[in-house]
């Protein structure tokens, strides 16, 4: 970070003007812009005067000490990540908290540990969210990187869904902009050649991705008075074609991480033909559900798309929490919801069984 930055940093962390700073140091206000937009930078006589308004050290103001840091500061983030992709997600925040107190300025530190504890508390339905809305607060009053900014404003909007504060959130989300000025949306008709191509394939994967999973909300959405919006024969439909998409878009069956969304469709697709004994419909899904959450726990990391749409794009993997994958998940619906009892003396419940089982060692 530049001392240019850094003067703008300090100064709003002070909450001062340009002009307030200008007059304690006595010279214009326009030359403590041309500071901030890194045009011109501070005489060494000005130094001493700076370090005494914003009460910090000449390596601070200088970013000596920030660039000690942020080497350290990459490397404990990279941990941290590591150890989530373990699915190990207390010891994360653990460590990312333990950064927080040893870097208490850096604005990166508070939003990954808001960000992780947002993660956490949602899984363990922790309704208290002060201490994510205060890290994100700090990082919005006082920081002054953009994309920081954005990434705070998302992680506090959430932190605030999850907390049932409504309000809150959608005032939050008014400040995000529309998903027409997104820098991908810009640049889709813009990328060119082999250098970029991985650029329009990730945006492609993501919309794919967005497409498939707001299917799910959409076919969920229910009428102020509580009522869906679609009847059940249109959420059947709607599912289906949850389904049928996943097929198109990956004919090769890489649905990669999009399988998730299959799983979901097929589960209420099964349940639904269970709850109105329709058992061949019921077992035509289920075993759609076995392919997609097999495909889930078995494809890699690294695994490319094979499909035209995304040949060669790695989506990336997902982290089951505490080894549980999705066979798991539905190895215990089968065994334990009432619905399925009327599948288990058929023959094809011990070989789907066998099936899950088996994709699980």
């Amino acid at each position: 970070m530049s001392v240019g930055e850094n003067i703008k940093r300090l100064r709003r962390e002070k909450n001062i003007t340009q002009q307030q700073l200008a007059e304690c140091l006595g010279i214009s206000s326009r030359a403590v812009s041309q500071w901030e937009c890194g045009r011109t930078a501070p005489d060494i006589s000005q130094i001493p005067a700076l370090c005494h308004v914003f009460g910090v050290t000449s390596d601070a103001l200088l970013g000596i000490d920030i660039e000690k840091n942020e080497e350290t500061i990459r490397a404990i983030l990279h941990e941290a990540e590591e150890v989530g992709n373990q699915g190990n997600f207390e010891k994360r925040t653990e460590i990312l908290r333990e950064a927080n107190r040893r870097f208490p300025r850096s604005y990166l530190v508070m939003h990954r540990l808001a960000d992780a504890l947002v993660n956490e508390y949602c899984r363990k339905r922790i309704k208290d969210y002060s201490e994510v809305i205060a890290l994100c607060k700090r990082v919005l009053d006082e920081c002054t990187d953009s994309t920081l900014r954005y990434e705070a404003i998302d992680t506090l909007a959430t932190a605030y869904g999850y907390a049932g504060k409504k309000e809150e959130m959608h005032a939050l989300a008014a400040e995000m902009p529309r998903v027409h000025f997104s820098y991908e949306n810009f640049m889709m008709y813009r990328w060119k050649g082999d250098s970029e191509f991985s650029e329009r394939q990730g945006y492609t994967a993501y919309l794919l991705n967005h497409l498939l999973e707001l299917i799910g909300p959409l076919s969920g959405h229910c009428h102020d008075d509580g009522s869906f919006v679609y009847s059940l024969e249109e959420r059947i439909r709607l599912w289906e074609m949850q389904a049928a998409l996943l097929e198109q878009f990956f004919p090769d069956g890489d649905y990669q991480y999009a399988a998730q969304y299959g799983e979901s469709a097929c589960h209420l697709l099964a349940s639904t033909y269970l709850s109105r004994n329709d058992t061949e419909n019921a077992w035509r899904w289920l075993e759609k559900y076995a392919d997609f959450a097999i495909h889930m726990d078995t494809y890699g990391f690294e695994t490319p798309h094979t499909s035209p749409i995304l040949r060669g794009w790695a989506d990336g993997g997902w982290i089951p929490e505490g080894g549980k994958g999705q066979c798991d998940d539905l190895i215990e619906w089968l065994e334990s919801d009432s619905k399925t009892a009327v599948l288990r003396g058929d023959p094809r419940y011990s070989a789907l069984m066998d099936r899950l089982k088996k994709a699980k060692e």
